[in-house]
Formats: structure tokens, sequence, C-alpha cells
């Protein structure tokens, strides 16, 4: 049996999937002169720059998942026949160290072992594979995520309605951390969800109509991505788009639709997973959301897309391979509830607190 409460490395049984390995080379921004290095046909007025390393995962290694909640951070990692043999089930189990029983909103990996974390405290604090924690916010702010560019990870946070700073997670000894303000919404926008990789940055808007999926690069300007096109506005002011997650390599989307009843409540939820390249390929199209269900997080690691569903007040974690139908793998939440947010390590997570 593995599982072991470091995370250091994933069941041994297990293959890694195939779409998880990282790029060598590229990022799709804006650029001068393209330097395309990949087999990827980027969309009109998009480059491509070759890349700085970003930390790969070691061999075999499948993401593990963080379920983060109001008084645990879980780590489903282990595949397990479900009771009826139907299905396979991810059991979770506690990370280790004063991690094991912390209040917590959402919680990221850095790429590099270690992780940042919203506590329900409000604070943020960053928790490096090896070193001392260091607050991020005292409070006032929420984590979105985290990317890496320039040789650096870099959190994200939402410090002020509509406005995103990135903070550089590495310094020299005794630096305080570079911050900068990266993104900055007009007034009658509102930041729905937010996911970042590498150096991009997917951003769902609610506005006075029905938002917008954005993508953003590595200067906050606004990227011509082959994104997916909002359907007619029929309920304004509810967003379209809810919840939204990168690829690990960044050259691909999972986003979800969300379909509404006269009265405003969710109608239905689907998953949709589309490449980032010219075209805008759909590769996957589920079904996920029944009547009044909501999906409040998701987190995709290149092939599987997981999810957190409130349905009838009852929350679930489920697992999807988004290249294999009828693929869910429920997750075991040991019969504890208060989930918040779910999200992919795309390292082995080593900081025990």
């Amino acid at each position: 049996m593995c599982g072991a409460s470091l995370l250091a490395a994933a069941c041994g049984d297990l293959v890694a999937p195939e779409a998880y390995a990282p790029p060598t080379s590229t990022s799709i921004v804006d650029g001068d002169e393209p330097q395309i290095d990949s087999q990827i046909e980027l969309a009109e007025g998009v480059t491509s720059r070759v890349e700085e390393f970003v930390p790969p995962p070691p061999a075999g290694y499948v993401p593990t998942l963080l379920v983060s909640g109001s008084s645990f951070i879980l780590a489903a990692e282990q595949l397990a026949p479900s009771e009826d043999g139907a299905a396979t089930q991810l059991i979770s189990t506690p990370l280790a160290g004063d991690l094991a029983d912390l209040s917590t909103v959402r919680a990221v990996d850095d790429l590099g072992g270690g992780l940042v974390i919203e506590e329900s405290t409000g604070a943020i604090v960053y928790r490096p594979a090896q070193g001392e924690p260091e607050t991020l916010l005292d409070g006032g702010g929420a984590l979105l995520d985290v990317g890496y560019w320039d040789g650096s990870p870099r959190a994200f946070v939402e410090a002020a309605p509509g406005q995103v700073d990135w903070i550089q997670l590495l310094s020299e000894p005794g630096a305080e951390l570079e911050r900068q303000t990266h993104i900055q919404l007009a007034e009658d926008e509102q930041i729905v969800a937010f996911a970042a990789s590498r150096d991009i940055q997917a951003v769902i808007i609610q506005d006075d109509q029905c938002g917008q999926l954005r993508f953003y690069g590595s200067d906050g300007q606004e990227l011509d991505l082959p994104g997916p096109e909002a359907p007619p506005c029929v309920f304004p002011g509810r967003p379209t788009f809810g919840t939204v997650a990168l690829s690990p390599g960044g050259d691909a989307v999972a986003y979800t639709e969300v379909t509404y009843r006269g009265d405003g409540t969710e109608a239905g939820t689907s998953l949709i997973g589309q490449e980032l390249a010219v075209g805008g390929v759909e590769f996957a199209n589920r079904k996920i959301g029944e009547d009044l269900d909501t999906v409040t997080s998701l987190s995709f690691d290149g092939q599987r897309a997981a999810y957190l569903k409130l349905s009838g007040g009852v929350e679930t974690v489920t697992v999807l391979d988004l290249t294999v139908e009828r693929s869910e793998a429920p997750v075991d939440l040991q019969g504890i509830g208060g989930v918040t947010a779910v999200s992919f390590a795309r390292n082995p997570i080593t900081t025990v607190g």
C-alpha cells in the first residue's frame, strides 16, 4: 500500500499520463521575432519564444490531487477498486506535520516541492520545500494560482477586487520577495475564476452581460489565444463560464460552461477541454452538473480534470479522465465536509510545514 505522508512519490504501479509531459520549449506569448521550437501551430499574431527551464516532474510521477478544506489538506494519490467494482476511487490521506490539520481555503504547489496556502484566517503563506514559511499577505487578499517564468515561480493573488498581483517566490537571501500588479480589470468586471501555467493565465470575468474567458501573458497583456466563444447571452449578469484550469504545459485549457434557469439558478454544467493552438480544437465535452449543481473548483493535469461540486448541500470531488469515456473516479473524503478547493500538484510535495 502506497500513500506516503510526505507525498515524495506516487504509487509505483501508476503510469504518468503522457499528456502531462511538459513541452521542452515553448510558452505562448506575444513577442517580436518568433522562435518556434515545437509542433504547435500558433494563432495569428501570437508567437512562441524558447522558455527558460521549468522544473519537470520526476519520471513516473502521477500528479497528486490536493484537496483543501476547513480543517485539512488531503492528498488523493492512491487508486483502488470501488465497492461495486465498476469504477476506481482515489484514496485521500492528510498531509504530514503541521499541515495535517491546517484550516485552508486553497493550496497550490510551487513546482519545487513547496506549497502556497491561503489559510482560513485570511493569511497567504508560502511554505517552501526547504526553509521557513513566509507570509505573503496577512489578509485582505485571495490566492489565485502559481505560475512560472524567468526562472521563478510566482504566486498570483487578488489583492483588491479586480486587481491581480504576482509575488515572485525566489529572491536573494534576506531580500523581500518582489511583488507587482499584473492585471487590473475594469470597474464593472469581477474575477470569477483564475488559472496559471508557465507564463499564461486564464481568467473568467463577470460583467453586466454573461462574462468572458480571457488569456494573459507574462507582461499582463491580453493574449489572442483561440479560447471558447461565449454563446448568446440569455441571462445577463450570470457568467457563462464558471471555472477554469490550464494544463501544466500551457497548451490546453479546461473550463466549465453553465446554463441557467429563469430564476438564475444553475440548470446544468458542462466540462470542456480545448487546445490552445490554431483552431482551438475541442477534445472533450462532458456534462458534470445537473439542476442546481454548482461546480466551484477545477484543476487539470493535461489529461485528467478534478472538480469540486456542491449538490443539494453535499460536497463531492471527482477526477475525470478526459481521454476515456465513463472514467469518473470519486475521491474518498473520509466522511468529512468543508472542502473548499482542488489542485493537482505538478511536482511532488515534500514540505511538511
